[in-house]
Order: structure tokens, then C-alpha cells, then sequence
């Protein structure tokens, strides 16, 4: 994840903001096949739909294969949009998942969780107020309008 402080690149123009996407089930260990599945399905919708999705691989001492970190990065308001459609699409499918987001602001981690069962907008609106300061925008609209 980078950091989110500052406005933009060399150019001048704004930055994407990075969001590490943790998917959780309440039904399905982390290792089931079908858990994995719906996992690869979010991984693939979001990069269908939205785009900008890195996976980086961070090698574990001492244990096999590596931590994936799935990063999005959301670089304007139409993206965030189509992120936040199908996010809350994906959620709503089965109330027992779960998606833990968090992204770096000045040097810190904000973090927040969404549920299937109690998609809560106040979760939302603090990545859409982050996605906001990144690409320049004064605010963003309240959940249920449209960005403009």
C-alpha cells in the first residue's frame, strides 16, 4: 500500500488511492475450494469492472508459498463508483462474507469492514471521503447519490 499523503505524482496529477481488499467468510474456511472460488470471482469482477487490481506476493520466513495482498486502486470518482456497485453486489450474494479494506492516510492505516448482512454506508463513505482527498475533490456525496 503507498502512502496517501500528498496530492499527486510528479505531473501533478492526483493519485490513486490503494485499497488492500480482505475478503472474509463466516461459512467457509479460508482454504475451502468454494471459498476460493468466490474469492477468485470478487478478484476477477473487480478487475473486469473497475480495474486497477495488483496482487502482491510477500514471500513468509520459515513457511511455504507467500501472502497475497490484493490492492485496488482508485484514481477517480467513476471508479470508485463501479467499485462500491460491485463490492456491495458481491456482499450481498451471502450475508455470512465479510471485506476488511484498509489504506494509508499521512502515514497511518484506516481501516474498515463491510459485512453482507449490514452493508453499512458509514464504512463506505470514510473510503469515499479518502478516494475524495486523494483525487482532489472537496467532498463526496452522501451515500445514495451519485458522485458528480
Amino acid at each position: 500500500m503507498s502512502d496517501s499523503g500528498g496530492t499527486g505524482d510528479a505531473s501533478g496529477s492526483p493519485r490513486a488511492l490503494e485499497l488492500v481488499i480482505e475478503p472474509r467468510s463466516q461459512r467457509f474456511d479460508p482454504a475451502d475450494d468454494r471459498w476460493r472460488g468466490q474469492v477468485s470471482e470478487l478478484y476477477t469482477g473487480l478487475a473486469r469492472e473497475v480495474g486497477g487490481l495488483r496482487r502482491d506476493a510477500e514471500r513468509v520466513a520459515g513457511a511455504k508459498g507467500a501472502v497475497e495482498t490484493v490492492i485496488l486502486a482508485l484514481g477517480s470518482a467513476g471508479a470508485f463508483t463501479a467499485a462500491v456497485e460491485f463490492l456491495r453486489a458481491w456482499l450481498g450474494r451471502d450475508q455470512s462474507r465479510r471485506l476488511d479494506v484498509s489504506w494509508d492516510v499521512d502515514g497511518r492505516t484506516e481501516r474498515v469492514t463491510v459485512t453482507g448482512d449490514a452493508i453499512d454506508s458509514t464504512g463506505i463513505d470514510r473510503i469515499a471521503e479518502a478516494v475524495a482527498a486523494r483525487i482532489g475533490e472537496k467532498s463526496w456525496p452522501s451515500a445514495g447519490t451519485e458522485p458528480s
